[in-house]
């Protein structure tokens, strides 16, 4: 949801990534820190709280990972593998 309490669905670059946590750059709607978001990477989900939102016109908010399951370390390991067998 987005501060005017409506769902939205958008493409973002993930700039940075934790166990705890990511930063996103490229939401251009407006989000208020604390809001609960569901981020899709491929068919996973796993929601993040926002805690802060920079008004720079990149859009980059950071967030905090509120599920136990979480696509990030398997999303990092499968790029990697995926780029060595580039190579």
């Amino acid at each position: 949801m987005d501060a005017h309490g409506q769902p939205f669905t958008q493409p973002g670059l993930v700039t940075n990534m934790s166990v705890g946590g990511l930063v996103i750059q490229g939401v251009m709607r407006k989000i208020r820190t604390g809001e609960i978001l569901d981020v899709q990477m491929g068919q996973v989900k796993a929601q993040f709280r926002v805690v802060w939102v920079v008004n720079d016109g990149n859009g980059e908010i950071g967030l905090q990972r509120l599920t136990l399951h979480t696509f990030i370390a398997h999303s990092v390991l499968t790029h990697c593998a995926e780029s060595a067998a580039a190579c």
